[in-house]
């Protein structure tokens, strides 16, 4: 059972975390949101995947065991168009970047109405060792799902790490 941690605002982490639930049927994921409140609680627990969705230099400052989650992660997927991010600099390993500046590794090339066409701009090694080569996926997106873009990209993000292609959110 994969555990994912997601640092995020509660309604964003909810969204993730029911989002990758319906769109997988083999795959149990454990998916805990970590805040102030929840980081000394799981202090001990190595994610396979953490997910930065937004600025945590805050949290970094007020908390000793974020930075240990952090380097302990399989994978850590960062939001890239966060200014000022101090943790990206010293981050190294698996990391993944998304966001819409055009240095994130994945990205979001267009959209039209109820179509986006996410875009891999380097090669990512799955979780079973397969290499996910550059791409342009397109993902059909509800329109009540079109302000959530940012989530989009992580759920896309993690699915495609475990080897389940997203179609439609």
């Amino acid at each position: 059972m994969p555990f994912i941690g997601i640092v995020a605002k509660e309604n964003d982490s909810n969204f993730i975390k029911n989002e990758i639930i319906k769109n997988t049927k083999t795959n149990k994921f454990e998916i805990i949101n970590l805040n102030r409140k929840s980081i000394e609680n799981v202090k001990n627990i190595k994610f396979d995947v953490l997910v930065i969705h937004e600025n945590i230099d805050g949290l970094l400052k007020s908390s000793k065991y974020l930075e240990d989650i952090v380097n302990r992660s399989c994978y850590v997927i960062i939001n890239s168009d966060i200014k000022n991010n101090l943790l990206l600099k010293s981050l190294s390993g698996n990391i993944i970047t998304y966001g819409f500046n055009s240095k994130a590794t994945i990205t979001i090339s267009s959209i039209k109405e109820e179509n986006t066409m996410l875009c891999i701009q380097r090669a990512i090694q799955g979780i079973n060792k397969e290499i996910i080569e550059e791409q342009e996926i397109n993902i059909e997106i509800e329109k009540n799902n079109v302000n959530k873009l940012y989530n989009v990209l992580v759920i896309f993000t993690i699915l495609r790490i475990y080897g389940i292609i997203l179609k439609k959110i």
